[in-house]
């Protein structure tokens, strides 16, 4: 997997190697629904992403804890996608 595999929206940097996103939602409840269910998604994969959040908008930082970014993180970033659309149906 590479950049290309995963959607705009993310932005991928080379230094520090990471993968960063910004969700917004409508409420507050919507938010905590995400978080709860990142939450699960991060202990299934044994992946923990950063999370900084507001009100109404979570920030995921992706890193590498190598210098380069792999499949391992990239598919991080599609999984949380999947979760995301799951939450809209």
């Amino acid at each position: 997997m590479n950049a290309q595999t995963i959607d705009k929206k993310w932005k991928v940097t080379k230094r520090p190697p990471n993968i960063t996103c910004s969700f917004k939602f409508d409420s507050y409840d919507k938010m905590r629904d995400f978080l709860d269910d990142l939450a699960d998604l991060s202990e299934q994969e044994d992946f923990h992403p950063n999370l900084n959040f507001t009100r109404n908008q979570v920030n995921v930082t992706i890193q590498s804890y190598t210098d380069t970014l792999g499949e391992r993180e990239y598919n991080f970033a599609k999984l949380t996608d999947t979760l995301l659309s799951q939450q809209a149906e």
